[in-house]
């Protein structure tokens, strides 16, 4: 397993500026959610769900909870906040 961050700053490199705002926007929201809960930032959602996220910016929950790594549980308990995050990135 690769802890370097490598694969994900290749990822981050062909990201065009708005999808990498967003996956930006996505980490903090993250962030935070994982500091109020006192767990890490991959517990909430690992790097590359958020990155699939930024990808297809989704707009309601059912287009979030078509993505992989966004269960039913997740959705439930994070869905809305994923939603304005992204909305407050556009």
């Amino acid at each position: 397993r690769d802890r370097t961050g490598e694969g994900r700053n290749a990822a981050l490199e062909t990201m065009d500026a708005d999808v990498r705002a967003r996956f930006e926007a996505l980490r903090a929201w993250r962030r935070d959610r994982a500091s109020e809960q006192h767990v890490p930032p991959y517990v909430i959602f690992q790097d590359k769900t958020l990155v699939e996220i930024a990808l297809n910016e989704p707009h309601s929950l059912d287009a979030l909870g078509r993505i992989a790594g966004v269960g039913a549980g997740k959705l439930e308990r994070y869905g809305k906040g994923v939603l304005e995050a992204l909305a407050a990135a556009a």
